[in-house]
């Protein structure tokens, strides 16, 4: 019997969020230290799930509570694995990268990092493509989700996996 994962269809997927958080999102050295530092702190003396006395900047620019656990987690470019360059040349296994044009989370150059990752020499991933899914709205976080574009998602997730033979 094969393997029982026969491909990967990732939607709205990052490039590499800690990268991404630092100079894109909080976009502040000392923000981004005070948050970083705060963290390791709370998590030496047993507190990392609890509230940094610091906000990041998130999406919008609006400042948003975070937990060292998070931070550490998913923002800091020391600690974090949210990598998605680093884990997607890792997948054996054909990849379909979907992004709605109105997607307001992820960037628009980042499928373009994982694609360059998942194509670099040494890769494991046997193919990969990527498809913008159209959408003539605004960005917007409903867009991360394909919330008004679940048909055209649909049809571009059913020709690839005919395309796979799948």
């Amino acid at each position: 019997m094969g393997p029982r994962i026969k491909a990967v269809i990732l939607t709205g997927a990052f490039g590499r969020l800690p990268w991404k958080s630092r100079h894109i999102l909080i976009q502040d050295d000392d923000n981004y230290r005070a948050l970083a530092e705060a963290s390791l702190g709370a998590l030496k003396a047993g507190n990392a799930g609890e509230i940094l006395p610091f906000k990041m900047r998130w999406l919008g620019g609006v400042e948003t509570p975070v937990t060292a656990q998070h931070f550490l987690t998913y923002r800091n470019e020391q600690t974090s694995a949210a990598d998605g360059t680093y884990w997607i040349s890792r997948i054996p296994r054909p990849i379909l990268i979907l992004r709605d044009e109105a997607d307001g989370v992820v960037l628009p150059f980042e499928p373009y990092m994982l694609l360059s990752a998942a194509r670099a020499e040494g890769s494991l991933v046997p193919n990969v493509k990527y498809v913008l899914v159209p959408n003539h709205r605004p960005p917007s976080r409903e867009g991360h989700l394909f919330t008004d574009n679940t048909d055209a998602l649909t049809n571009a997730v059913s020709t690839w996996l005919a395309e796979q033979h799948l």
